[in-house]
């Protein structure tokens, strides 16, 4: 698939027909995320990947998903066949800083810009776009109960978890939620300085 094609299919997807994902596409679609940039190449992100439907079950419970069906919406995460909850530890970027041919550049404790959370975004990115050049869908969510999660799944409590992310192939009935739509292209990108029009 092209890349544009990958970047156009990309959407949120909240609803999944059930049908299992290949292991090997899988681990495709993590060996992708893992390769993100990141901040003095620390590597400070990982990830948590779910099949088992049990595990599965316990997830959506700590997202919420019984209040959400009681509020008449479809199950979600229990839907999708695999999760993935990417994750950053920020000590890992205060150690990498402090090793001698990065003296120079700081303290990460510092930073005006937390580098975890864009690394930890990056590879939140890359994890969407290979499930959809492995002909998947995937979506993200917050998590309601970090403590259930964290206890369910052992994340150390020096990681960050930055959410839930689900894959599988989308439901036939599945429709976009609200009524947002896709702001206007100049309204995000300025030329040359803010609020310069953009010349594509």
């Amino acid at each position: 698939m092209e890349f544009s094609e990958v970047v156009r299919g990309r959407r949120m997807v909240r609803r999944y027909d059930g049908r299992p994902v290949d292991p090997a596409a899988l681990d495709r679609i993590l060996e992708a995320a893992s390769r993100a940039p990141s901040a003095g190449f620390a590597q400070g992100q990982s990830f948590v990947s779910v099949t088992d439907p049990e595990l599965r079950r316990g997830v959506a419970g700590c997202c919420g998903e019984d209040q959400q069906v009681a509020a008449g919406r479809p199950p979600w995460v229990s839907s999708a066949p695999v999760l993935v909850v990417p994750c950053v530890r920020p000590a890992t970027y205060a150690e990498r800083y402090a090793e001698p041919d990065k003296g120079a550049a700081g303290r990460a404790e510092s930073w005006a810009v937390p580098f975890w959370w864009v690394d930890g975004g990056a590879s939140l990115m890359l994890l969407l776009l290979a499930a959809v050049d492995e002909g998947l869908s995937a979506g993200f969510l917050d998590i309601a109960d970090r403590v259930c999660l964290r206890g369910l799944l052992g994340v150390p409590d020096d990681v960050e978890p930055l959410g839930v992310v689900t894959i599988g192939y989308r439901h036939p009935d599945e429709r976009p939620v609200g009524s947002a739509v896709r702001r206007e292209r100049r309204n995000q990108v300025h030329s040359e300085h803010w609020g310069g029009t953009s010349r594509t």
